[in-house]
């Protein structure tokens, strides 16, 4: 009897050592998130207690990267100019940055974490715009214009002293502009040619222009070359939207008319990089986009960008 239990007992630990002797279960695999897109249109997303840096597909409106920022821009006015993607984010996307009520907050790219982290806040200061090249942050405190490195917050450098526009309360005028260059221009080298005012750069091309023609200005979008600006404007009583070109010949400005809308009121316009086209918000929040050549064709833009948040354009990347 003792033996019939000691070899069943041995014949069980065959059965289940022949049981789990099959390969192991594949461990389980974690999910792969979709590699970080910083191209395309960029916006600037209001939420309740902090912003949002949404960059969408151009052609679509398609949300191909969104990166939370912890904190909200305080500045009422900061977009309402030409602003561009540098105002927000660095040429390579890995720093942003917001006006806040005590200065200005620098934050850089937490590509695992995917969202933007605090690095430090530049006190005092406002209008904050990263450089073309290098790694300048400009910023201003209403009397000169300053900058730091953003990659290693210290020393502060002023760069230039304000003088105001010529209605320093139009707030889509722009007090100071970093040019292609790397310098910074301001009001106290403005040249001026009929209803033109405009500053060059130290190549001498165009970096900055507004233009006034019988009650209606127009407001500068980009530089098309070192002569040619592309400008939009809202106009007359009825709120007229428009788009144009100037080329500065001579001396002398030659303007043409892209666009002329009745309705509605053109809000913001950004050019794309090879400023073939300009994508413009209205302020019923509307999407288009036109080429900048004459005779172009206004056209329904982003039309798969959600309805989510409160989306302001701020440039294109």
């Amino acid at each position: 009897m003792a033996g019939k239990t000691r070899w069943g007992v041995v014949l069980l630990v065959l059965l289940v050592t022949a049981c789990g002797s099959g390969p192991p279960p594949a461990p389980a695999v974690a999910p792969v998130a979709p590699p970080l897109d910083l191209s395309g249109v960029v916006l600037l997303q209001r939420n309740p207690g902090h912003d949002d840096v949404v960059f969408a597909d151009p052609a679509t409106g398609a949300v191909k990267t969104t990166l939370p920022l912890p904190g909200r821009d305080t500045s009422p006015t900061r977009f309402d100019g030409p602003a561009g993607k540098l105002d927000l984010v660095s040429p390579d996307g890995q720093y942003a940055t917001l006006e806040s009520g005590g200065g200005v907050d620098v934050f850089k790219l937490d590509r695992r974490g995917r969202r933007y982290e605090r690095t430090g806040t530049v006190a005092g200061f406002r209008n904050p715009r990263f450089g073309p090249m290098g790694t300048k942050l400009y910023f201003d405190d209403g009397k000169a214009v300053y900058s730091t490195d953003y990659t290693r917050l210290g020393q502060n450098t002023e760069e230039a002293g304000l003088v105001p526009p010529d209605d320093p309360l139009d707030q889509r005028l722009q007090a100071w502009w970093p040019d292609a260059q790397g310098g910074v221009l301001t009001w106290k080298d403005v040249r001026r040619a009929g209803g033109l005012a405009y500053l060059t750069d130290s190549s001498g091309a165009i970096g900055y222009a507004t233009y006034d023609d019988a009650g209606t200005r127009y407001y500068f979008v980009t530089a098309l070359d070192a002569v040619t600006v592309l400008l939009y404007a809202v106009s007359g009583t009825d709120a007229h939207g428009a788009l144009a070109r100037l080329k500065v010949d001579g001396g002398v400005p030659q303007v043409t008319k892209l666009v002329d809308l009745a309705e509605p009121r053109i809000g913001k316009a950004a050019a794309a990089p090879d400023r073939a086209t300009v994508l413009y918000q209205t302020t019923q929040g509307e999407w288009f986009d036109s080429p900048t050549t004459p005779g172009a064709i206004t056209r329904p833009a982003l039309k798969q960008l959600p309805a989510a948040g409160q989306r302001q354009l701020v440039g294109w990347a």
